[in-house]
Formats: structure tokens, sequence, C-alpha cells
């Protein structure tokens, strides 16, 4: 593009300057030629003045006479009537030849070389050339400057384009410093920020799902080894088949809020909903996995804790914070669902030795984990609560305990 660019504006310059030059060329060679016939001509009237009175009375001046009125490199003729006179010796080659304009009866005819006027076309044409030929080199040079300023940003427009097809979404174009490009470099970074943005959101709708599937994929698998081991029993073999089903129908459940998630971007409308009667629900689902590690699961939870947060959000961080309790925690693990002056609480808390100093600033952290998991579970934990309005915190790091904090949902009775 830049050579193309260059020899382009070249070829035009060359061109314009041929148009406007070539009829210039002729206009200034026709003056040339038109100024030496009018000083020939002018020269002829002066010999024609000075030897007409001495032609009138029929007497020619002598030869010596004329040759002194000849200037050098010219040749005359001079008629009156009959009489004939020459003088001066002919120019070889090519000549020009004026005729005296006066009303004298004596009429000079002066010839000279043409070698003067020759030269004088020549150098106008050389004077010509060398314009056309400096115009060009100007515009040739003015064209590569142009050339850097277009191709550069272009060539930046290029490499980021090539970055964003190589993965690198953070590319970015920046200002050009041309309009025109400025405008297709701020469509390729507003394209940029919204591809980063979709494939952000789709690499962490992936390992959401991942992290939010293995919950009940592990109580699913728990149920079935127990209806392995204890299946003879026909009480023990209805128990265990009935809690699997149950742990299958909540797996269908996160597997249909994932979709509704991925479709709309949202886990659903808000519901009502008990924090209180959540929690025993989990800790039922979560009692086999506790009894098969040799640790107690206790529900603290005596009266109604009413909120209103979407399906599914709540209910999964709680599988979060019960789950990183059994893998990571020490002792007795507790699950409190109660109310205080701030609004709900869901509390999580065990007997281990809790969180790092150097990890409290950074536990709900995507991909930061001490005890070899993903390092998703807490911060998805906190998106989900989040995006229900409320609260995840560390309330204590050692023993640890993390609290969910939500708004209480006042009762249509008491809003009215």
């Amino acid at each position: 593009m830049r050579r193309r660019l260059i020899v382009t504006t070249a070829l035009i310059a060359f061109v314009a300057l041929l148009v406007a030059g070539i009829p210039l060329g002729v206009v200034e060679s026709r003056r040339a030629r038109s100024d030496e016939l009018s000083r020939l001509e002018r020269e002829a009237d002066e010999i024609a003045a000075a030897v007409d009175d001495r032609v009138e009375r029929g007497r020619m001046p002598v030869p010596a006479a004329l040759a002194a009125l000849v200037p050098a490199g010219r040749s005359i003729v001079i008629r009156h009537g009959n009489l004939s006179a020459q003088a001066g010796d002919r120019p070889t080659g090519a000549v020009l030849s004026a005729r005296s304009g006066a009303d004298q009866g004596t009429a000079v005819t002066i010839t000279a070389s043409a070698d003067e006027v020759d030269e004088r076309q020549r150098d106008v044409w050389l004077l010509i050339a060398g314009l056309v030929l400096a115009g060009t080199t100007a515009a040739a040079g003015l064209a590569v400057l142009q050339a850097r300023r277009l191709t550069r940003p272009i060539d930046r427009l290029v490499t980021t384009s090539d970055q964003l097809g190589s993965g690198d979404f953070s590319a970015r174009s920046g200002p050009l410093d041309v309009p025109e490009l400025d405008r297709v470099g701020r469509s390729l970074d507003d394209a940029a920020a919204q591809i980063a943005t979709l494939v952000g959101r789709q690499r962490e709708f992936a390992a959401n799902v991942s992290h939010q599937l293995r919950s009940p994929l592990t109580g699913l698998r728990l149920r079935l080894e127990a209806l392995q081991a204890h299946g003879a029993d026909p009480e023990v073999r209805r128990h265990e088949v009935d809690a699997a089903l149950d742990v299958a129908d909540r797996l269908e459940q996160t597997v249909a809020d994932l979709l509704a998630h991925a479709r709309a971007g949202t886990a659903g409308p808000p519901t009502d909903a008990d924090l209180a009667v959540l929690a025993r629900q989990h800790t039922l689902r979560w009692e086999p996995a506790f009894a098969r590690a040799g640790r107690q699961l206790r529900l603290d939870a005596t009266g109604r804790v009413p909120v209103r947060v979407t399906p599914g959000g709540v209910a999964q961080a709680l599988d979060v914070l019960v789950e990183n309790g059994l893998r990571h925690g020490r002792g007795r693990v507790t699950v409190t669902a109660t109310t205080d002056a701030a609004g709900a609480v869901l509390a999580v808390s065990d007997e281990g030795p809790g969180i790092a100093p150097q990890d409290e600033a950074v536990v709900f952290d995507r991909h930061v984990s001490r005890g070899g998991s993903t390092g998703l579970g807490l911060s998805l934990a906190r998106a989900l609560v989040e995006a229900d309005g409320g609260r995840l915190l560390l309330a204590d790091p050692r023993p640890p305990r993390f609290e969910i904090r939500l708004p209480l949902r006042v009762p249509d009775d008491v809003a009215g």
C-alpha cells in the first residue's frame, strides 16, 4: 500500500506538471521567437531610415558605408525600385528574417542566425523540465511522509487484530491520529472488550458449572456407595435410594438453574425462602458425607429466618461453605441460621486452625487456594450471595466462621 500510494501521488503530480508545463513552454518558445523578430524588424527600420534619403536620390550607399550599418552576424538586402544592394555575411543554418515596416519607399530585409532563439527556447524547456522533476520529487517526498502517517496506524490495527486473533483480548489500538482510522480503532477496541467479556463469562460459567456440579455428584456417589455396601438390608436400601433420588433431583435443579443463568444472564426471579428450612435441608444432605469422614455436622436453627432470594443461589453458596468445612476444616462443623439487628445470618463454622493471616485478605479471590482445590468455591459463593443483594464475609478467621448476610423479608401485612 505504501509503495502504491507513493507511485500514484508522484504520477499524479508528474501529469499535472506536464499539463501545466507544456503549454507554458510552447508560449515561452513562441514569445522568444517573436521577440527576436521584433528586434530584427527594429534594426531593419533603423537601417532603412539611415539610407532612405540617399536611395531616394537614386544613389545606393557604397558597400563600406552599408557594412558599417549592419550589426555583427547579420546580413541585409536593400531594395528601392530597381535599385538593390546587399551587405553583411548571410548566416548559415537556420535563420530568421524580418523586413522593415516603415512607410519609406526603401525596403530593408535583415537576416540573422536562429541560434540565439533556439538557445532561449532550449533554456525554457530545460527550466520547465527541471520544475517538473523538482515538483514530482517533492510530491513523492510528501507522499512518503503521508504514507508513513497512514500506514503506521494501519500497521497498528493489523497488529492489534493479529493479537486478538491469537487470543490476547487485552490488545488495544489506541489513538491513531487519523480521524477515519480512529473510528475503526475505537470499533476494534470496543469489539475486543466485548469479546473479552464474552470469553471471560464463558470461562467463568464453565468453571462455575464444574464447581457447582461437583457437590451433588459427590453426594450421589456417596449414596450409591452406601447402597452398594448395605444394599442387602431392605430398610437401608429404601433409605439410600430415596436419598440418591433426592440428590439426583438437586442435581437436576442445579443444571436447570445453570441453563437459565446461561440463557438469561440471571439466576431467575427472587422468591421467598426461609434460611432455617434451607439450612435444615442441606444439613440432612451432607450428614452421610460427614459420617463417612468420621466428622459431625450440627444444625443451629430454631426460629424462622425469612428472606427473598433467587432459587439456588444461596443454597449453592451454603453447599460451598459446608464442603469447605468438610474438606479443609477440623472437628465439628456448625450451620447456623438466625437473625440479628443487621438482618438474616446463615453461618458455617468449624473447629479447625482457620485461615492463615496472609490469606485473610485474598480468601475470596478466584484461584486462591491453600488446600489443593480449584480456588473457585468461595469466589463463586460470594458472587451468588451478592447477586441476591447480600454479603459473604469471613466473620472470624481462627477458628473459621463464614457468614452469609441477607436483608430480612418484611411480611406483606407489616409492609402494608
